[in-house]
């Protein structure tokens, strides 16, 4: 699945598989895991206009 955030200063960020995207009360949560290494980012819903996730058998779009 990719997932691609929109921010409301017209920026945006990508994601794609095997990375991992939670949304949670305070924003959407990115997880990527390589080896021993974790990098965990979250942006904060107040800076986000949309959320798009596409995979292959579904598309969503989540706009606040």
């Amino acid at each position: 699945m990719k997932t691609e955030i929109t921010f409301v200063d017209g920026g945006s960020e990508s994601f794609e598989l095997p990375a991992s995207v939670k949304m949670t009360d305070h924003g959407v949560e990115v997880t990527e895991r390589n080896g021993d290494d974790v990098l965990r980012v979250l942006f904060p819903w107040n800076r986000i206009e949309r959320v798009t996730q596409r995979g292959i058998e579904t598309t969503a779009i989540y706009t606040y």
